[in-house]
């Protein structure tokens, strides 16, 4: 009996209203999959144009931070530049410390390079970076941290070089009081004199100048190497800002 009533009851379905209903709440998953599908691609989408926003200021400081880097090197590089020309068997008598003071100061200088990258960090850290869905940016990025890592410890060997063995050397000649009294560092004098006529005929600190000179040099090329790397990047993140 009850199989019976079954089979009148499964004659009697519509079943084409059953197929229009099917379809209904197959329709309404499927849109509703979409419209949810279509509302995180348009967040991620807001997302990735403020990163970009806050990512091109980033670099756009960086070039900033390197332009200031650039003067400090370029500024050692003529200050060591002129204190090899006062390299002689016999200095100049007329040399003092006054005349000196600054010059040796300035060559013994350093750029350090501080990068401003608050933003990269967090997207690497977070791993958002995923949010920017043009890998070549991805990639500048990543090459940028190497290229400026590599930047760093070249100026941390430049300024053990310049502050610790030139400056070092230079203890052995010098009334260092009074150096730094002539720029305004110390409180007095020396009560020693300082020997320039040593210092400026000794061949160890005419090699180390020599040296300076190339690693100051050198150090405006790797800071004006990372620059256009820099503007490449920024040139990528606005066309990419651009198709958002």
């Amino acid at each position: 009996m009850i199989l019976r009533r079954i089979t009148e009851h499964v004659k009697n379905q519509n079943w084409f209203a059953v197929a229009i209903d099917f379809a209904i709440v197959v329709i309404g998953v499927f849109v509703g999959l979409q419209v949810q599908e279509w509302s995180e691609e348009r967040a991620d989408r807001k997302a990735e144009r403020l990163v970009i926003e806050r990512l091109i200021i980033e670099y756009e400081k960086n070039i900033e931070v390197l332009n200031d880097d650039q003067e400090k090197a370029r500024t050692a590089g003529e200050a060591t530049s002129t204190l090899l020309s006062m390299i002689a068997p016999e200095p100049d008598p007329a040399i003092n410390d006054e005349l000196v003071s600054p010059i040796l100061i300035a060559c013994v200088q350093n750029a350090k390079f501080i990068p401003v990258q608050g933003t990269t960090d967090s997207l690497i850290a977070s791993g958002d970076l995923s949010l920017i869905e043009d890998a070549e940016i991805q990639r500048l990025l990543n090459q940028w941290q190497t290229s400026a890592q590599g930047m760093i410890e070249w100026q941390e060997i430049e300024r053990m070089h310049g502050e610790e063995l030139i400056l070092g050397l230079t203890f052995q000649y010098l009334a260092w009081p009074t150096i730094a009294w002539m720029v305004g560092d110390s409180p007095k004098k020396s009560a020693l004199t300082s020997d320039y006529q040593g210092l400026f005929s000794d061949k160890r600190f005419e090699g180390m100048l020599f040296n300076r000179f190339y690693n100051t040099n050198r150090s405006v090329e790797e800071m004006e190497g990372l620059k256009a790397e820099t503007r490449i990047l920024i040139d990528r993140l606005e066309a990419r800002l651009a198709e958002l």
